[in-house]
């Protein structure tokens, strides 16, 4: 059956909406669009973006609530200062996961968000962990020793470490999922292939922390997480070291 009339505009501006939301997301996040800076008129961004006004106007309503620009009287759009941008949504995290705007720096700060969250979580699991938990944790992890290439294993790898969030329990810990999986997918563009041995040495270590979360060993299990993630970051800072 057809769409009424009224049915299909809408749903013409909600995909407006959407890709205005994440080309001026991209163009903000990018610095295309500085910190403090009015962006165009109504009617040239709305161009520049090629959606209608009303789409457009959406679009800034969202944005606003991700923390990224401001709307006020006779001062028209501004982007706000970035320390304001609410870093952990989603969107804004992919868009700064872009491999024409994701920054080493940026990388580094997700590495230590990922120090502080994982090594806790890891522990939390091997408290908490129901045995559908454990099983899993553990599918994953043969997911990922069976990965053929790269982009193969960085999905596992994102499936595995969720699925270690989720067993923490916490629901607060496990919305820390999309930083993780920000974080991995952009490693894949940013940093360099890494060589066979220390793919094999780091699935080493998942298979440690997997089997101390899987026998309750929390001590266990937030040790191995540490030690993943320090030698994550040096190999990161190596393959990324500026000349």
């Amino acid at each position: 059956m057809a769409n009424s009339p009224s049915e299909a505009p809408k749903k013409n501006t909600r995909g407006q909406v959407n890709a205005a939301v994440d080309t001026l997301g991209r163009r903000i996040a990018g610095g295309e669009y500085s910190e403090g800076e009015t962006l165009p008129i109504e009617q040239e961004l709305a161009a520049s973006l090629t959606v209608g006004r009303n789409a457009l106007r959406e679009a800034v309503k969202v944005l606003s609530g991700k923390g990224l620009i401001s709307t006020a009287p006779r001062s028209g759009t501004k982007v706000r200062p970035r320390g304001e941008w609410n870093m952990l949504d989603p969107d804004v995290l992919r868009w700064h996961a872009d491999p024409e705007i994701a920054t080493r720096e940026f990388m580094l700060d997700l590495i230590e968000l990922r120090r502080i969250i994982e090594p806790k979580a890891a522990e939390l699991a091997a408290v908490r962990a129901t045995k559908e938990d454990v099983a899993e944790i553990l599918s994953a992890y043969e997911a990922m020793a069976k990965s053929e290439d790269d982009q193969e294993r960085m999905e596992t790898d994102i499936a595995f470490h969720s699925a270690i969030l989720k067993a923490s329990h916490n629901s607060v810990l496990s919305h820390f999922k999309y930083a993780i999986s920000t974080y991995l997918r952009a490693h894949v563009d940013v940093g360099e292939s890494q060589p066979q041995e220390v793919v094999k040495e780091d699935l080493e270590r998942h298979y440690q922390i997997a089997w101390s979360i899987a026998s309750g060993k929390a001590k266990s299990a937030y040790t191995k997480t540490v030690e993943m993630l320090n030698l994550n970051r040096s190999h990161f800072e190596e393959t990324t070291e500026k000349p």
